[in-house]
């Protein structure tokens, strides 16, 4: 990772692990944590189930934040968030809160409507994500047309 992206990475790693201690101390069980990110603003907020906010950090190069093309990408966004939720100690404090299953981090826009589920825990199921069907639905194409070619 660049310097700015370690930057970014760090501060966000930092806010989820705040926003889990401020919902652990306030003893609260959650459903969801939505996760807004306003660049203009540089804003980087945590809100639990209620849309309350747990935190909101003012992150520097946020507004800066672009895919290599230079625009704005929510994909960019997306992979980005899901790695600092993967991370060791974010993932630790997000299965240490009192949680209902299943519990999701969600990427929001700014009036609060849904734009990507970043994480999905709950013990019974196993969620997969969108880019496992797209991988999947390749396999098998590539595996009929063998299965067809071998048949001629």
């Amino acid at each position: 990772m660049e310097t700015s992206e370690l930057t970014l990475f760090s501060a966000m790693c930092e806010s989820f692990c705040t926003a889990v201690e401020k919902a652990r101390a306030e003893a609260m069980s959650l459903t969801d944590m939505y996760v807004q990110v306003k660049y203009d603003e540089q804003l980087f907020s945590v809100f639990d189930d209620t849309e309350s906010i747990l935190v909101q950090s003012v992150i520097d190069g946020l507004d800066e934040w672009r895919d290599s093309s230079g625009e704005r990408s929510d994909a960019v966004i997306i992979a980005f968030l899901r790695k600092v939720l993967s991370h060791e100690d974010v993932n630790l404090a997000l299965h240490s809160l009192d949680i209902i299953p299943p519990f999701s981090v969600v990427l929001v826009d700014n009036e609060m409507e849904p734009v990507a589920d970043l994480i999905t825990l709950d013990d019974e199921n196993i969620y997969l994500h969108d880019d496992f069907w797209e991988k999947m639905d390749k396999e098998l194409d590539d595996f009929f047309e063998q299965l067809m070619s071998d048949t001629k």
